[in-house]
Order: structure tokens, then sequence, then C-alpha cells
């Protein structure tokens, strides 16, 4: 992949491990960023950070429901089994434990949730919270919370099996079908946010990440977890 910066066009690609997380390395600098945070953390261009956007476990359908234009391109391997998705999407392969070659780069690993549990981090500026896969599935698929002073939803996307998350004025959701419809209006069906009328909204929608614990806690010692405190 590449990225400008400067005004100058750099090729990244994976070198290394840190924390039990990949690092990107750009060919031109020999510097190492943070795949997550867009922070170069070794070499030349240390304090330097790129601009980094939110990437979603998503499906072509729903992308295609977002922008009707998009251009997608499909293979016909199956990644999962249907059973496989519904217990966590794509990151469902990687179960049990860390393997020995990730976990001898972890130096001290934040035990307040198990290393391998999963669940969508957020993070705006240095605010972090992290929301557990199980906790959001036991209140009915979907939470509102506030965040960085935002209200943001939380909910299980029964398309992608996955954690998504959205910024909203609604106080409330409640799931009918497939379809979460929010106090506002305004519904998400096909991990696409609609109004009330049915048209398509562009979603705002915090930087985050559908992951496993370890990574998310290392990478944001200082994160919160939801469902720890009142309320």
């Amino acid at each position: 992949m590449a990225s400008r910066i400067d005004g100058t066009t750099h090729t990244f690609a994976e070198h290394g491990l840190y924390d039990g997380l990949f690092l990107l390395r750009d060919e031109e600098t020999g510097t190492f960023w943070d795949h997550m945070t867009g922070d170069a953390v070794y070499g030349p261009l240390v304090g330097r950070s790129l601009d980094v956007s939110t990437l979603r476990q998503t499906t072509a359908g729903q992308i295609l429901g977002e922008d009707p234009d998009t251009r997608i391109a499909l293979s016909d391997r199956r990644l999962r089994d249907d059973e496989d998705m519904k217990l966590g999407g794509l990151l469902a392969g990687v179960r049990g434990r860390l393997s020995g070659m990730f976990r001898s780069t972890v130096d001290d690993e934040d035990d307040r949730r198990p290393t391998m549990d999963l669940g969508m981090g957020v993070w705006s500026g240095e605010q972090a919270r992290y929301y557990p896969y199980e906790v959001v599935s036991a209140r009915d698929r979907a939470v509102l919370d506030d965040f960085a002073g935002r209200r943001v939803l939380i909910y299980l996307d029964p398309a992608a099996y996955a954690l998504a998350a959205l910024y909203t004025d609604a106080e409330s959701a409640s799931w009918d079908g497939d379809v979460l419809r929010l106090s506002d209006g305004t519904y998400v069906e096909g991990g696409v946010l609609h109004d009330r009328s049915g048209g398509r909204l562009d979603a705002a929608r915090p930087l985050q990440v559908f992951t496993r614990w370890y990574g998310f806690s290392l990478t944001f010692p200082h994160t919160e977890i939801f469902g720890d405190g009142p309320g």
C-alpha cells in the first residue's frame, strides 16, 4: 500500500511485530509505523503521524448499499463457514491462546480482560474505550453510550457478524428483525444508516476497530472498558 508524506509517495508493507501486532515499514525511509494509530514509532520519521480512517469489518453488499458506485473485487473462496462467522466474523479463526511468536513480543499485558477477548475499540485523541462483544450481545446487541462528548451507538451487525459503531442523537435503540430502529426516527439496515423516510444517510463514525483485547489495550494502555462501572 502507499501513502503520501510531505508530497512524496511512500510504500508500506508489514515488517515485524511489536506488542503482538504487525508493524508497517515504509520502504523510502525505513521508518516503522503503528498500523492502528498511524504514528511513527521507530526510525527517522519518529514524531510524525499518518492520517487514519475507520476500517470496518463489513460485506460487499453493505458497501454497495452505502455507495452503489463502489468498485469491488470478489473472490470465490470461502474464508469461514457460517457458524464461525456467527462467533465473531473473520476474527473467529484466531482462537485459544496467542501464539508463541506473537506473545514473545508482548512485554506487559493488560489482564483486565482475557487476552483473546473480542470487542469494539473506539478512540478519539487520547481517549479510548473498549466494548466487549459479550457485553454488547447481552444488552440486546446494541448499546448507547456517551464517548468523547458525543453519543455513540455500538451494535452487533447481523450481516457482518461483527460489532460496529456510529454517532447518533438517539436516546434508545431496539431491533425489528434485522433492522435496528433508533428513537430519533433513523434506522440501520444492512449496515447502512437511513432516515425515517428510508433515504440513505452518511453515517458519522468514530475511529474504531473490531479486534482482540490484547491488541487494543496495548495500543491504548489507559483505555476504559464499557460495563466496568455504573450504568
